[in-house]
């Protein structure tokens, strides 16, 4: 098993307020020149004050004919159907982990306790995009490592999502490290710092990528889930 830590440099998250515009609500009204100062600024003090990185760990894809399930040497993940119907045919598998680090979080947890819900809400969902966009940093080293050994890969899938249980995060964890990234894993399988996210993506030269996968999942209420519209 290999394991990497990419530099996740600061100028390769990319966070525009457009996004964080979609995330807060009703779109049918515009937002307000005060929200968008707020948002602008915390886009900025976010980042300034975020640690991001990441690891992957490359690992072996063993055959499983049980449509639920993932193997890989010595570990069997019980992934549900959906997930394991969209890393099928892979012939390895990236886990990761990844972190804003935990001073945004602190941020919008300071706000909302002084009272300032509108700007501690928008410095958490600043703090989650972070999250999502250094994922898509990490992924997109996946492309580029797969690509040179003549592979595509699939879609990232994260426990907790898609049927796959939050509590099969302990396996992924033991795939790396203790503290790997500063990240440790709770009782309960929750991640602290709060604005981290592990996976898995699936390499091969059979796998699909698809570009819409929000209809596969039953979480209608993820502040990140998109329509064919958007």
């Amino acid at each position: 098993m290999q394991i990497n830590h990419p530099d996740i440099h600061k100028t390769s998250i990319q966070i525009e307020p457009e996004d964080i515009f979609k995330l807060l609500g009703d779109q049918q009204s515009p937002i307000d020149a005060h929200t968008s100062g707020l948002v602008k600024h915390y886009i900025a003090t976010c980042l300034e004050i975020s640690s991001p990185a990441g690891a992957i760990a490359r690992v072996e894809a063993i055959e499983n004919e049980l449509p639920h399930e993932i193997t890989i040497p010595g570990t069997t993940f019980h992934s549900g159907k959906i997930i394991g119907k969209m890393l099928r045919h892979s012939e390895s598998y990236a886990f990761f982990l990844v972190t804003a680090g935990p001073e945004p979080e602190k941020l919008a947890r300071k706000l909302l306790a002084e009272g300032n819900y509108l700007e501690g809400y928008i410095a958490d969902l600043v703090a989650s995009s972070i999250v999502e966009s250094a994922a898509d940093y990490l992924e997109e080293q996946v492309r580029i490592l797969a690509k040179e050994q003549g592979m595509l890969i699939s879609n990232r899938y994260s426990p907790g999502y898609c049927d796959w249980n939050v509590a099969e995060q302990e396996k992924l964890f033991r795939l790396f490290p203790s503290m790997c990234c500063g990240i440790s894993l709770s009782e309960s399988s929750l991640m602290n710092p709060v604005k981290s996210a592990s996976g898995i993506i699936g390499l091969g030269s059979r796998v699909v990528y698809r570009e819409y996968t929000c209809a596969i999942c039953s979480m209608l209420n993820c502040q990140f889930r998109k329509t064919k519209e958007n």
